[in-house]
């Protein structure tokens, strides 16, 4: 092999260890190639494919990066955003996330993924009214979808609307006592929110409280404690 050639293999190295910055190859023992990464064109499903590796691994940021050159490189507009506001939810950039699950469902709309990870946000932000339209979105479109029904609980209670928060509440307690990883928080979000209503709840006694029964209370304790 002479100077001026990379192998399939090195060339597939350069694409996958992608740094964004000039490395060295060995390509016989009388000469080195230096190629330029930046100039190794990816395909935008393949940058898409890294974001949700580098998410995978924890590395949020590197992931944000590369589904921000995958909507660039003219990936699938829906997912990218979708996937990229997610990454924004776990390092708590809410606004970045709003405009990309907003974005989302602009391509979308009957995305009730992308609903219930937007009335996520706004329950990081604490705007529960508009949490709880976008679950209920979320539910329009996917009827079953029981932890976009229990946030939605979760955020009527926050804005004292207990009546609906305890029928949802209620709705949703048989299947959370028969698989609590059905109702898995992994941003932790419901979950904050779900302690300030308990420490709501647990005031003066002539305030309104939620109409469940003991079992039901126990059952959302144990919830509580798995996080």
């Amino acid at each position: 092999m002479n100077g001026n050639t990379l192998t399939a293999a090195q060339v597939q190295e350069a694409i996958y260890g992608y740094q964004g910055r000039h490395r060295p190859f060995s390509c016989s023992g009388e000469s080195v190639i230096v190629i330029d990464i930046k100039e190794v064109v990816m395909e935008p499903q393949e940058l898409l494919r890294q974001g949700q590796l580098l998410f995978v691994e924890g590395k949020d940021r590197e992931s944000i990066e590369a589904y921000t050159d995958a909507i660039e490189a003219g990936a699938d507009p829906y997912i990218a955003h979708l996937s990229r506001g997610v990454a924004y939810v776990k390092i708590k950039e809410a606004d970045k996330a709003l405009n990309d699950f907003t974005r989302a469902l602009s391509i979308n709309g009957e995305s009730a993924r992308a609903y219930f990870y937007r009335g996520l946000v706004h329950m990081m932000k604490e705007e529960f009214e508009n949490a709880a339209g976008d679950f209920t979105k979320a539910l329009e479109f996917k009827t079953d979808y029981a932890m976009a029904k229990f946030a939605r609980a979760v955020s009527y209670a926050r804005l004292e609307k207990l009546d609906e928060a305890s029928k949802d509440m209620m709705a949703v307690i048989p299947q959370m006592e028969a698989n609590l990883q059905t109702f898995s928080d992994t941003h932790g979000i419901v979950r904050t929110q779900m302690w300030k209503v308990m420490a709501q709840l647990s005031g003066d006694a002539e305030i309104p409280t939620l109409n469940l029964s003991e079992q039901a209370m126990n059952i959302l304790k144990e919830w509580l404690s798995q996080g």
